[in-house]
């Protein structure tokens, strides 16, 4: 086994304070491989540490093809990477928790760990990390996210030898989902370690595209490809090994969760007529669990309260 060493990948555009105080984040021994989208940071003049290298397309890649171009431009010796947004962040404990893990679980394709939120006023409110630490075997760890994927990509370290077996991000996605579906395909085809310590914090924006897109038919289509690649996977030999999934319910409860998602958003907005609109487009499936079918019924109670 070649000796570890973790590599950091950022895929970058037009957010260079942002990125600035990523990198200044990480151990100033790490190398971190930035893919600038659009060669949007060429002519600025930044105080990068010299861990820091910066490679500027030249053209307006797809967002997915730029998260992509990020992990192929690490070192050829990396055994470990994370693939952070330009606009995350990590905590000064990180690695020292980053290589005991390691240490711990030297051979598992995919570690889980925790990350809280920040906002763009720099404020912190607490996020998600997993309930207990946990070595699941190939395909089990899938079973963490069967109704969804809580974890975020600063607190995801990858195996390189795993990306380079399953693939990277899914190009076809614009606005959702390929991070989800990564994690998602990694758990089945790999194994994953599951450690409770936040190592992170992942940007959240009000107003961002994601919140933009929520509650659109492109973003319920996205979800629908991203189910129905992983559902293959199910179909096809790779199932967890503990438990059986009911592909129907997994596809069902993740649509109807990002349906919900959707609906809440358009709420919040005052927009009722355009949510009542968004969900006669989309009625929830059949195979989803009691508690999302409650939620499902008090959203329709709501939108109907709302117009009486």
């Amino acid at each position: 086994m070649k000796p570890t060493k973790i590599a950091v990948a950022i895929p970058t555009y037009r957010r260079p304070e942002l990125l600035l105080e990523l990198t200044r984040s990480l151990p100033a021994h790490i190398p971190i491989s930035v893919s600038d989208n659009d060669g949007s940071l060429v002519g600025l003049v930044m105080p990068f540490g010299s861990n820091v290298n910066i490679h500027h397309a030249d053209q307006l890649l797809p967002i997915f093809v730029n998260w992509n171009r990020a992990v192929s431009l690490v070192p050829d010796d990396a055994t470990h990477v994370l693939i952070p947004s330009d606009d995350d962040l990590y905590l000064p404990t990180a690695f020292k928790t980053i290589n005991q893990a390691i240490e711990k679980y030297p051979s598992t394709d995919m570690i889980i760990f925790g990350c809280d939120f920040v906002d763009k006023h720099g404020n912190i409110r607490k996020g998600w990390a997993p309930e207990k630490e946990e070595l699941c075997a190939l395909g089990d760890g899938f079973l963490h996210f069967e109704s969804g994927v809580n974890a975020r990509m600063p607190g995801v370290l990858f195996r390189t030898d795993l990306l380079h077996r399953i693939g990277g991000f899914d190009e076809r996605f614009e606005l959702t989902a390929s991070d989800s579906e990564l994690i998602q395909r990694a758990a089945l085809l790999g194994s994953t370690a599951f450690v409770p310590t936040v190592i992170g914090q992942y940007r959240i924006w009000s107003g961002s595209l994601t919140h933009a897109r929520q509650a659109t038919d492109q973003w319920l289509s996205e979800v629908e490809l991203w189910t129905s690649k992983i559902a293959e996977l199910l179909q096809t030999g790779h199932q967890p090994p503990s438990r059986q999934v009911n592909i129907e319910r997994f596809r069902d409860e993740i649509y109807t969760r990002n349906l919900l998602t959707g609906l809440n958003s358009l709420c919040k907005k005052g927009e009722v007529e355009n949510a009542k609109l968004f969900l006669v487009r989309h009625q929830a499936p059949r195979h989803i669990k009691l508690m999302t079918r409650l939620r499902l019924l008090r959203m329709r109670w709501r939108l109907w309260k709302a117009t009486v």
